[in-house]
């Protein structure tokens, strides 16, 4: 049954140990906490009353709170901020979804989605399926057990830490991800940046394809490495855990979990490093050691370089031109007749 309390603004609603809870509010800070019971109490403090612009439905398994016109959403900034602690079953499905404001999440294990606009976003004690996108601000994340996760950000930092990961999706534009949990998903784990760098932890081997602009991959575990200029390999160990690394100009740590403690990542240089002059018309092409051959095999270099120029001029964007170069590298490897 659903109690609502006039006194000090409360609402109770049972919606079962995997039930949902959905917020989409313009203007909030969102508490959480992952509880044993099964329902749901939603408190606002020092006695206020949720604005009329806000309306609360419950359903047998579920409870939402959203702005009464859809299009606040899209018109967040300005609007009276709603504060709400939300207690509710730690298996449940969360959706949050704030234009602008801040989310703190603690103790929940169920599939969760988080949004943000303008605001941070702080997950603790956290496992299960999650899903976070922040356009502008920091995502702070500590786990404690087996997780799928996805993260985009557009301008912030996102830090990653505890338990383990059997999945990783992370996008972001100028942010650095530092990931200190460890990954253990065999496959399909993936890292974008434009300009943000990234460093990461290993217990097992790890394979990271990279294509990069004028990224660096580095690792103080034993590796090798492969590759040519805008496509890398880098292999620590039996290279059992697979990662994609797509990035303009950030770089990529691979650090020993063992003795991973407080590393931080080193300034960003102010200038990315030139990319290598292609010869001019009648010129010779020269390898790396001065060579005046042309290295067999590569015949694909000039366009190549022709991709990686147009991305870091903002001709391409990084998806397009990882797509060209990955059209390229295909046609290098096909077998010539003969």
């Amino acid at each position: 049954m659903t109690t609502l309390d006039d006194a000090v603004p409360t609402i109770s609603h049972p919606i079962g140990r995997r039930g949902s809870v959905a917020i989409k509010l313009a203007s909030a800070e969102v508490r959480l906490t992952g509880s044993d019971g099964e329902g749901v109490v939603v408190r606002t403090p020092a006695g206020r009353s949720l604005p009329e612009r806000v309306i609360v439905e419950t359903t047998e398994s579920g409870l939402t709170i959203r702005e009464r016109d859809a299009l606040a959403l899209e018109f967040g900034p300005g609007k009276q901020s709603v504060t709400l602690d939300i207690e509710l079953p730690a298996e449940a499905e969360v959706g949050i979804d704030i234009a602008s404001g801040e989310i703190d999440a603690t103790g929940l294990r169920g599939e969760q989605r988080y949004r943000t606009v303008s605001g941070d976003a702080r997950l603790h004690d956290v496992a299960g399926r999650i899903e976070l996108n922040v356009v502008s601000g920091d995502a702070d994340i500590e786990l404690v057990g087996p997780t799928d996760l996805a993260v985009k950000s557009v301008s912030g930092d996102i830090s990653v830490g505890g338990g383990e990961l059997r999945s990783l999706r992370v996008g972001t534009t100028s942010g650095d991800v530092r990931i200190d949990s460890p990954i253990s998903g065999r496959s399909g784990n993936q890292i974008d940046t434009l300009s943000g760098d990234v460093s990461l932890v290993a217990e097992a081997g790890m394979r990271i394809e990279a294509r990069t602009v004028s990224g660096d991959l580095t690792s103080d575990l034993p590796h090798r490495s492969e590759g040519r200029m805008g496509r890398r390999t880098l292999i620590v160990g039996d290279g059992s855990i697979e990662l994609a690394f797509r990035s303009v100009s950030g770089d990529l740590q691979v650090h020993d979990a063992r003795r991973h403690v407080g590393l931080r990542l080193p300034p960003r240089p102010p200038i990315a490093p030139a990319a290598p002059r292609m010869p001019g018309p009648g010129e010779p092409a020269t390898d790396a050691a001065g060579s005046d051959e042309t290295p067999e095999g590569d015949p694909t270099d000039a366009d190549r370089m022709d991709v990686l120029r147009a991305l870091e001029a903002g001709e391409l964007d990084v998806a397009t031109a990882m797509d060209r170069l990955a059209a390229l590298d295909s046609r290098d490897e096909e077998p010539t007749d003969g």
